[in-house]
């Protein structure tokens, strides 16, 4: 994340936008039909990478993923990073200070038990 970035980033609260009634079914959503298709999970100094098979559909899931979350978690930085010959896709969420202990907070528990956090 460049300078800039995180300057504006910083002045943005760490919170999502939508409400409390929705939180909590579309935590439960992300979990069953997008993050349980991840294979890796990495700790990354200011938020999280989350690693993805290669394939084809994954790649519309996860673009209408950041542009459904751009809306409602604003302080985001979102990085998708596309392998060489259809290999994995990475999605990183970053963000300021308090990043990482608000998407551990967004885990479900059974995302949590199903994958490890490999530490960088």
């Amino acid at each position: 994340m460049n300078i800039e970035a995180r300057r504006a980033a910083k002045q943005l609260p760490i919170a999502c936008k939508l409400p409390d009634e929705r939180l909590g079914p579309r935590r439960e959503e992300l979990s069953r039909e997008l993050f349980d298709g991840c294979e890796l999970v990495r700790e990354l100094e200011d938020g999280y990478e989350f690693v993805f098979r290669g394939e084809p559909e994954r790649t519309a899931e996860l673009a209408r993923f950041v542009a459904a979350e751009r809306e409602c978690c604003r302080f985001f930085t979102f990085e998708l990073l596309f392998e060489p010959d259809l290999g994995p896709i990475s999605l990183r969420l970053r963000g300021p200070e308090g990043t990482k202990e608000f998407l551990r907070g967004h885990f479900t528990e059974e995302f949590s038990e199903k994958h490890s956090v490999e530490h960088g």
